[in-house]
């Protein structure tokens, strides 16, 4: 083998080795509501159900995408999310509508429809991004149906946002978290 291959070599290996030095951080939403530490599942009123959080596919994958300008978005290599977006938003909106409402039946995800009638939350992300530029954006549409009969009770169309957020993504994450909770706690006006 020439020299001149051995060094093109040793330069292909060294930059594998580079991309595999980065490891991959793995993001989620949390609760800001302390659920209760015991929630009777024969609450008062309708149980409530929230339904799969709709969003856009240019937001919902499995990296981190963020605003870079006004038609640009930045998918990011190495910051995961820990699962798809749409279903950790879903599983804490419940959680954190559980937390506002400590005296109603509210259903996790995977638990299975009531019997009866029962009230179903049914959320429409139009954004959920953070930008460049600082801040997190929520804009989203909610809808309260009781069920069956998907008779309308309530609806909204909500934004949020969260300024001055750093630019690492546990605060971006964490800043996320806290725009669900702002919106469970609109929803639960409605529901209390």
């Amino acid at each position: 083998m020439t020299l001149q291959k051995k060094i093109l070599l040793l330069g292909c290996t060294l930059a594998l080795a580079g991309c595999a030095s980065t490891p991959t951080q793995y993001l989620t939403l949390s609760a800001q509501k302390p659920i209760p530490a015991r929630q009777s599942l024969q609450g008062r009123g309708l149980p409530v159900l929230v339904a799969h959080v709709q969003m856009p596919a240019d937001i919902d994958r499995l990296y981190l995408t963020t605003l870079q300008s006004h038609h640009r978005l930045h998918v990011a290599d190495h910051v995961r999310w820990a699962a798809p977006l749409g279903g950790m938003a879903q599983k804490i909106l419940a959680q954190d509508l559980a937390g506002e409402l400590p005296d109603k039946t509210v259903l996790m995800p995977g638990d299975p429809l009531p019997q009866g009638p029962y009230l179903l939350v049914t959320v429409n992300i139009q954004s959920f991004l953070p930008g460049s530029d600082g801040r997190v954006l929520l804009r989203t549409d909610w809808f309260i149906q009781q069920m069956p009969g998907n008779h309308l009770q309530a609806q909204g169309r909500n934004q949020f946002e969260q300024k001055h957020v750093a630019s690492n993504p546990e605060d971006q994450a964490a800043a996320m978290s806290q725009l669900l909770t702002r919106l469970s706690q609109v929803v639960a006006q409605h529901l209390s």
